[in-house]
């Protein structure tokens, strides 16, 4: 495992993330209230203030293919990975959060290695992130007496083995998981030994996260903007609103606010 923070010097936040062979560049990018993402399903209509994006290019797998938009499985690997940060990511925080990860080599589990690059990019942005996130994927070998539970799987693995179980979190507990098995299911014991060792892969892969950036950074990095709040006592709020507004328009159309 290798990682680093601050790459890219633009990005207000980014990560570099390599697991064998398989290498994800992640960027965080904090935007104000109007870069929300607006949900407007049949039964929900409300505003995601984290996003995030997962790229899987056809060069990551050695391929010289057009790139053809977004498919089924960056979907689905961007919304696991998605779903594994999105617990862990502030309450009330100020800004629009966007993590986009470009999966540059692959040879199993991207989703994973997003999931880790991600929470280095967030860190090296300065989000006061409530844990680290780490992910692994797990996976099985078995001829129906016997069982092998393997630890981070590549991609030949995934390929011919039983079971492909991706499971994220944090030192305290899970944040999510996804799993794929080729089998006609699972016994309790194998199930257990499998999240016991995601566990202690998972605690391993924190430890290095850790030792790469212990904490958030303190302050964000000079070229994010700023919010910045000012109370107005109530006494004042006519002289800020003006005859008919003017100052108030006026101020508006100075500064863009």
């Amino acid at each position: 495992i290798w990682c680093e923070v601050s790459p890219l010097p633009i990005p207000h936040g980014s990560s570099i993330f390599t697991r064998g062979e398989t290498q994800s560049l992640s960027t965080a990018t904090l935007g104000t209230k109007l870069d929300e993402k607006m949900v407007d399903d049949v039964l929900d209509k409300s505003y995601m203030k984290f996003l995030l994006h997962y790229n899987f290019p056809p060069f990551s797998t050695g391929e010289a293919r057009a790139s053809r938009g977004v498919g089924r499985r960056e979907i689905g690997h961007g919304n696991l990975a998605h779903r594994a940060l999105k617990r862990m990511f502030p309450d009330g925080f100020p800004y629009t959060c966007r993590i986009v990860s470009d999966i540059l080599e692959s040879n199993g589990s991207s989703s994973m290695a997003t999931v880790c690059g991600g929470t280095l990019a967030l860190l090296d942005a300065g989000v006061k992130m409530k844990r680290p996130v780490a992910g692994i994927a797990m996976g099985l070998i078995s001829d129906g007496q016997k069982y092998a539970v393997l630890s981070d799987i590549l991609g030949d693995e995934d390929h011919l083995g039983d079971m492909d179980f991706k499971v994220t979190g944090t030192e305290k507990g899970i944040t999510a998981t996804q799993m794929d098995i080729k089998c006609d299911g699972l016994s309790y014991e194998i199930l257990e030994t499998a999240l016991n060792q995601a566990r202690d892969g998972r605690l391993h892969i924190l430890g290095k996260i850790a030792e790469t950036i212990p904490a958030p950074r303190e302050d964000y990095k000079p070229h994010v903007p700023r919010l910045v709040t000012i109370e107005i006592p109530k006494e004042m709020i006519g002289a800020v609103i003006g005859p008919q507004g003017k100052i108030i328009q006026g101020i508006q159309e100075e500064t863009g606010a």
